[in-house]
């Protein structure tokens, strides 16, 4: 709720409306810029003063083989359209983000990840092949096979290379639409990220026949915890159901058995989450909120193993309804940092003490494991995450954004790496350090070739990747 640009908005709904949009942008001296349903953090999906080309018009399911488990989609179909169309064949999306309302569009865009990163990979590994049309109304069937740098360039390119018309993904067969869920407490940084790493190495060497294996990691971090306390927190593990063991797979797999209640506690009407706890996002309601969820964790029962829907587990802010209302007024900034393994704790350790010696501690800080990818654009290492998100009022938003600032300069030079997605402070220079400068250079090649007149822009090339694809040209 914090960036935003005055744009010329079109929502082409076929592919010749595209090219008739890109050819229109040629005769009037106009850039381009995608967008799916405008999840992104930051200014991914702003093109201020230009034309925002709008694909969740286009969202069509084109095909769908329920016994290979492929699907061909536009790019405006979202994750929620997708799994309520596959679910009830035993199908789910083997990579999903925080939030059912991203486009499959966006999501290949992106390149996103999940809490399953660390097992499964990125959603860009579970793309088959895409049609893309280029600037020029070109349009060209990527794959692994077929156009290899254009496909692992296009994946995780934010839109910079074509517009995507159609993508077959390969989904995940599953068994029930239950996930078993059990949750840990950790005292310290440390410990929380000895039992992740602990518990995503045993399910990597458990028997799959078992049913055993833990699918899912996400930790939650007390950010108003210090000293020895610090990065305290909770550890969420879940793990898909093996064959058999739900007694009632056709009703759990049924769609209409996944929404929750919408009341909290059979009490409070879900509708009256934001405006009640607008006051959690101020400084002090942040140490309470944290304070409290961090004691709720080591409530009798409370690590007890328990069984979720499949759906209710993963976007859980999906069911209350205009949840960021949360940071009015001013907004939110999230600060996702990516750490190789070694380097990891060090940053995180780092990055909370900043932000509390600034005295501007994150009101949500959230943990997960990666492994890298193979995209031109990777950002996933072989390590960890840690998001943070500040409460950016106007009294402090001075203040919240030097501090992001000094975090990126830090970060960029201990070796981590930032989501694109998600960013709205980055500079050039922080960007092109976190990146192999060789790829940057790859990029920009390809650019030139599939978009020779740089009519695919958004803010976010123009503020950081074409600059720091510059810089990787000078060095």
């Amino acid at each position: 709720m914090r960036s935003r640009a005055r744009c010329v908005i079109a929502r082409p709904r076929c592919a010749e409306e595209i090219a008739a949009v890109f050819a229109l942008a040629r005769a009037e001296g106009r850039t381009v810029g995608l967008r799916g349903a405008g999840c992104s953090y930051g200014d991914a999906a702003l093109n201020g003063d230009q034309i925002v080309l709008d694909t969740s018009q286009m969202n069509r399911v084109l095909a769908w083989d329920a016994v290979r488990g492929e699907i061909i989609v536009e790019p405006g179909v979202t994750i929620a359209q997708l799994w309520q169309r596959t679910l009830s064949d035993g199908w789910w999306p083997a990579v999903v983000p925080g939030t059912m309302a991203v486009t499959v569009g966006g999501a290949a865009a992106a390149n996103i990840h999940g809490k399953n990163n660390w097992r499964d990979g990125c959603f860009g590994d579970y793309i088959v092949a895409f049609d893309l049309m280029l600037p020029s109304g070109e349009t060209i069937t990527c794959s692994r096979e077929h156009h290899r740098d254009l496909f692992h360039a296009a994946i995780g390119g934010f839109g910079l290379l074509g517009c995507f018309t159609a993508l077959t993904l390969r989904l995940r067969h599953i068994h029930s639409g239950l996930v078993h869920v059990r949750q840990t407490a950790h005292e310290s940084l440390a410990a929380l990220l000895d039992t992740v790493e602990c518990s995503a190495e045993e399910a990597t060497m458990s028997d799959a026949s078992a049913g055993e294996q833990t699918t899912h990691l996400v930790g939650w971090l007390d950010t108003a915890a210090r000293g020895q306390r610090l990065g305290r927190g909770l550890v969420k593990l879940m793990r898909e159901l093996a064959p058999g063991e739900d007694p009632h797979p056709q009703q759990t797999l049924d769609p209409s058995f996944q929404p929750p209640s919408s009341h909290i506690a059979g009490i409070l009407p879900v509708e009256w989450v934001p405006a009640l706890a607008r006051p959690l996002a101020t400084p002090w309601g942040t140490r309470l909120a944290n304070r409290a969820q961090w004691w709720r964790g080591h409530l009798p029962g409370s690590g007890r193993p328990h069984y979720e829907r499949y759906v209710t587990a993963n976007f859980m802010l999906n069911f209350i309804p205009n949840f960021k209302r949360i940071y009015l007024p001013g907004g939110l900034i999230q600060h996702q940092t990516f750490a190789p393994a070694l380097v990891a704790p060090h940053i995180f350790h780092e990055t909370l003490e900043r932000s509390q010696r600034a005295g501007i501690e994150p009101a949500l800080a959230v943990l997960k494991k990666h492994r890298s990818s193979s995209f031109l654009l990777n950002y996933l290492p072989d390590g960890y995450s840690l998001a943070l998100d500040y409460a950016a009022h106007p009294s402090r938003e001075g203040a919240v954004e030097a501090l992001l600032r000094d975090l990126n300069t830090f970060v960029a030079e201990s070796g981590g790496t930032f989501f694109l997605a998600k960013d709205s402070t980055l500079t050039p220079k922080q960007f092109a350090q976190s990146m192999p400068a060789e790829a940057l250079r790859q990029f920009q090649a390809i650019k030139a070739r599939c978009d020779p007149g740089e009519q695919l822009q958004s803010d976010i090339y123009r503020r950081v990747i074409r600059p720091a694809l510059l810089l990787a040209l000078a060095r």
